[in-house]
Formats: structure tokens, sequence, C-alpha cells
């Protein structure tokens, strides 16, 4: 019998500690279904860049190693890197398109962005270009237009159909049970409200990242047929001058706000001992995986808006049951604090973005490239920029402070006010988030005992 069709008055003032498997569900059953949801989300969601050609397939995996650590840690970033990977390859089909390259497609801007297509030149190793670069290669007449065909993609693209259709279906069925718990009302644990956040940010990325191939395992290799020193813009900028990245960073260098913030931080911890320190070569043989596009103006609201709902599912936790006062007081802080950090620290560098950064999108035709600091604009005749000397103690302090990078890439500089505001709000936001995952571990010790009931889904399903 289901005792919760005879007592429901018991299932919700009652607790329960560990329960083991009986007619409804116990907890091993909470915690398997949440951590394989959680687990199909992010692995299965997740469309990392073409590695180099030396390591292969341990190098994908790899990457997917780390771009699933990021979204068990932060999945709002991943959404945040596929939004603007949409929106570079998006503006490369307008580019295309304008070039009289009809044959560019969505797909075709993706694999390129991804690292999928190498330059070849005389005097060096090949290196990535991205869409942007390779279309002005093929204006200015450097290297035909590549015969690279959807086909052709698409038999190199390793996505799993099958594993994708798994995890969306199972997604959908955690959600659809998950939000109709309350309706009868059973209780929810905190477990599911996080695995809820979860969804919705694989639901968003798979949707941004749906014509990105998967698991490409090798670049497709074009010749340049033009020295070096003969790639030069219209303001002079030659492609056999310094360089950071590749010898064309001149043509497509778009460190937003964000990519800085995060280059900034990323190099921080590296300082810091705490995450591993890679060495690079240069040219880069790969386009680096947490690379992060700058997003149009309508997609930065967008962002606002998702990671607002995202954050705004915790919250949803208020009334919960708790086997503490403190622990009810402490989610509910946390749960209430990152949804207002999101809100004004989004809006307050939504400001600095429009205020001080060019926020049009013209990455294919501007000669100057979004999004980057108007003291910036006006570079030396090379293919990257040369970090002014500081000339007092006081500058000095200060550059070091904008700008951890090891090489001073002045393309780094982040505003010493953004530092001032971001910094302590990013500490407080990742001690929030970290209370969160915690509490969702711990408070399964004491749940009520509704939280173990299971809907009678046949009931509501037609039947003879």
């Amino acid at each position: 019998m289901n005792c919760s069709a005879v007592y429901p008055e018991i299932l919700h003032k009652d607790t329960r500690g560990w329960v083991g498997q009986s007619e409804g569900r116990g907890t091993l059953d909470i915690i398997l279904s949440c951590s394989i949801t959680v687990f199909l989300c992010i692995w299965t969601s997740v469309c990392v860049n073409v590695p180099s050609p030396e390591p292969g397939v341990p190098a994908v995996l790899r990457d997917r190693w780390y771009m699933f650590c990021l979204g068990l840690l932060g999945p709002e970033f991943i959404v945040l890197l596929a939004a603007g990977q949409y929106c570079n390859a998006k503006a490369s089909v307008r580019a295309f398109k304008a070039a009289k390259c009809s044959e560019w497609t969505m797909k075709h801007g993706f694999f390129a962005d991804m690292g999928g297509v190498h330059l070849q030149v005389s005097t060096l190793e090949s290196f990535p270009i991205n869409s942007k670069q390779l279309l002005f290669l093929v204006n200015r007449g450097h290297t035909p237009y590549p015969d690279i065909s959807k086909t052709t993609i698409t038999d190199k693209n390793k996505r799993d159909g099958l594993a994708k259709f798994i995890s969306t279906t199972q997604m959908f069925w955690f959600t659809v049970s998950t939000i109709s718990r309350p309706i009868k009302r059973y209780a929810m644990t905190t477990l599911e409200t996080t695995t809820l956040a979860y969804i919705l940010c694989a639901f968003t990325a798979l949707f941004f990242w749906r014509h990105k191939p998967m698991d490409f395992h090798g670049p497709i290799v074009i010749e340049c047929q033009a020295a070096l020193e003969e790639i030069v813009d219209h303001k002079g900028h030659n492609a056999a001058d310094p360089y950071h990245f590749t010898p064309l960073d001149f043509v497509s260098r778009q460190e937003w706000i964000g990519n800085r913030l995060w280059v900034y931080y990323v190099n921080l911890l590296r300082k810091l001992r705490i995450i591993h320190v890679f060495q690079q070569t240069r040219p880069v043989r790969r386009i680096s995986l947490f690379d992060f596009p700058p997003p149009d103006r309508f997609m930065l609201f967008f962002m606002l808006g998702l990671t607002s709902t995202y954050t705004g599912i915790f919250v949803a936790g208020w009334n919960f049951h708790f086997p503490s006062y403190s622990e009810k007081i402490l989610w509910r802080t946390c749960s209430l604090g990152t949804t207002i950090i999101v809100l004004i620290g989004g809006l307050f560098e939504l400001i600095i973005i429009f205020r001080e950064y060019r926020p049009q999108r013209e990455p294919f035709h501007s000669s100057v490239d979004p999004f980057i600091e108007i003291e910036a604009i006006t570079p030396p005749i090379r293919a990257h920029l040369l970090p002014k000397p500081p000339e007092t103690c006081l500058e000095t302090m200060l550059q070091q402070a904008r700008n951890v990078t090891p090489n001073r890439d002045p393309h780094y500089d982040v505003p010493i006010r953004s530092l001032l505001f971001t910094t302590p709000i990013c500490a407080m936001y990742c001690i929030f988030r970290l209370f969160i995952l915690v509490e969702d571990a711990i408070s399964l010790r004491e749940l009520p005992a509704s939280a173990f009931a299971v809907i009678a889904w046949p009931t509501y399903l037609p039947h003879l």
C-alpha cells in the first residue's frame, strides 16, 4: 500500500534520516537520480575545441574533463562560452555571405572558430585561424576559399546522437517529475533543486551548440600562398612582426571585459599554484578551450536574464525543510546573495561595456575589434600591442595590479575600478555557491517523509 495516499498528513510532518529501498524511493535513489542527470547534463552538452595535430584523442578526453569540471562548478560559464561562440558563428555567416561565399554555414563558422582550420606557411608550423582571419586571407587573395563542405565536417563529427537523445530524455523526465512534486505537495530536496539549475544551463548550451561539431580529432590544413611579410592590413599591421598567439593576431583580437576578467583570475590562481601552468608555444597549435568570445548586445542581456533565473532557482528552496535553523538561514542568505550579485555585478559590467567599449558587433568588417578599450584603439604598427612602460612607481603598481599575465599582454589589461568591484563579489559568489553544493549533500541526513513519496504516474496516463 502507498501510505502517501492514505496518510498524507504524516508525510508532511515527519522527517526521516537515511531511507533504504522501499515502495517509494530511498535516499540512494535521490542521490543516483540527481548525480546521473547532472553528469549527463554536462558531459553530453559540452563541445571542446579541436586539439593540436599531435596529441589526438587523449587531448580531446582531457579537454572534455576540463570542461566537465567547469560545468560542475559553474554551469553558467559554459552557457556564456556557448553563447559567445554562437554569436561569432552567426556573424561569420553574414560576413561570408557579404563576400559572396554563400556556402559558408553556421557549422563552418563553429568549425573554424574551434580551431578546425590550420594555416600552413613556409617558415612556421601550422597554426589555427578563426573565421574572421580566414575571410581576411581570402579577401586579400593570400589563400583561396577552402573547399570544406558540410559533409566533410559532418563525417569527422563524433557527436553521438543516441547519447544526446538519452541525456535529453533523462533531463526532460527529471524536470517533469521534480516540478510535479510541489503540485502533489510532496517535498523536494535541495539536491533536486540544484539539478534543475544544471538542466536549465545544459538545455541552453545544447541550443547554442547545436551546430557545433563535437570531438573533432584533427584540423584541416590549408596552404598560405603569401609570405608573412606580405600579409598586411590597411593600417599596416604586419603578420611578420612579434605576436602573442599567432601571426594573425592583429586581425581578430576580441578581448572584451568578460574574457579579460576570466584570464586575470585564472592567471592569479596560477601564480598562487592553485591550478597547473601549461607551457605555451608560439605560434599556438590550438585555440584556447576557455577563450570567451564577446556576445552581442542582445545576448548580453539574455545572459543576464538567464543567469538571474539560474540563481533564482536556488531561491525557490526558501521554505524547504533543513536539518537545522542555521542551515535554513545560510541557504536563504546564499541563494538570495547569488541572485543579487548576478544582478548588480552584471549590470555594473554592462555599464562598463557600453561606456568604454564598442558595443556594436562588427567583428568581420570593422578595422577595430569590438570591446577594445578606447585608449588601445590606435596601436603601433605591429601584430600585437606593446606594453607602455610605466613612468612612475604608482603607474608601475597599477600596471602590475591590472595585468597578471606572464608576458603582460596589454590586451588583457583590466580597469582598476572593475577589479575593485568584481573581486570581492566574485569571492562572495564562490563562497555562496560552495555552501549550496555542500548543503545539497549534508541536508540529505534529514528530509521530510514526503520527500520519499513517489508520484503514481500510471493514474495520470490514459489507459483502459
